[in-house]
């Protein structure tokens, strides 16, 4: 057996797996209906192992005939999804997110880490009111490799965690994007000084930000930041936006119980 097909086999065998990559495509897709054959190909495994997820979920209502002989997400699987929506756990986190603009002026954002999925994703994004602005998606997964929000929770994590981010490789986003470990640890060294990081240019072209880690009991798994495109980042603005960022990190650090916090008395 090949190192891949020992892979495809390792997939098969794990329900939760196999349900969740199953689930991620068909919600991922602007296809609201799929054949068991195209779920195949995108899921890289044998037509028969996708029929036997796809009957599984129909057990519980996750996914249901389509009627035409495909596969469409089924009721439970949406209502289960509005129902966690309600849930999330930085949903409170709006309004200083919402602050945070209003003060400078700029796109603010909140940003989560899966260290088992080694990578982050914005869940808040309060845009600018300046027509040329940046918007960016939210719950998208983004790679931990470039990005002031990434460098600020990657400061934070444990050496052998970093190390395992190095060894999958430094894509590039932008011609600006790191693209080795020396590079990123000399950034994150940096940002353990100061507590906060700047990037121009590294994700998208044309956009600086400056970013802060939420600092928990926990540990750092989380940051905001300030997304600016480059026609109207200056020093002054640089300066300022340092200020309001590790400010409202602190204020979310201090409501989320960090004891260290100064401002959780006024949460």
């Amino acid at each position: 057996m090949t190192q891949a097909d020992s892979a495809v086999t390792k997939r098969e065998r794990s329900p939760i797996r196999s349900l969740t990559r199953l689930l991620s495509v068909m919600v991922e897709s602007e296809e609201r209906s799929f054949g068991i054959r195209e779920l195949a190909r995108a899921l890289d495994i044998a037509p028969s192992s996708v029929q036997r997820t796809l009957e599984t979920a129909q057990e519980v209502s996750l996914v249901a005939p389509d009627g035409s002989g495909g596969w469409e997400l089924g009721w439970e699987l949406f209502r289960l999804s509005s129902l966690a929506s309600t849930k999330q756990p930085f949903g409170s986190a709006r309004q200083y997110l919402e602050d945070l603009r209003d003060a400078c002026g700029e796109t603010a954002v909140l940003t989560v880490y899966d260290p088992q999925r080694a990578a982050r994703m914005y869940v808040v994004a309060c845009p600018s009111r300046h027509a040329v602005r940046f918007v960016p998606e939210v719950f998208q997964w983004m790679p931990m490799h470039a990005g002031a929000t990434a460098f600020t929770i990657l400061a934070h994590r444990p050496e052998e965690e970093r190390r395992a981010i190095y060894d999958k490789g430094f894509p590039r986003l932008t011609g600006t994007t790191p693209t080795s470990a020396a590079q990123i640890e000399e950034v994150l060294a940096d940002v353990l000084v100061k507590g906060y990081a700047i990037t121009r240019d590294e994700v998208a072209l044309g956009a600086n930000a400056i970013a802060a880690p939420i600092v928990t009991p926990l540990g750092v798994t989380s940051s905001i930041a300030v997304i600016t495109p480059v026609q109207r980042y200056t020093d002054e603005l640089e300066e300022r936006v340092i200020g309001l960022v590790t400010s409202c990190a602190a204020k979310l650090a201090g409501r989320l119980g960090h004891p260290s916090s100064q401002l959780a008395t006024f949460l």
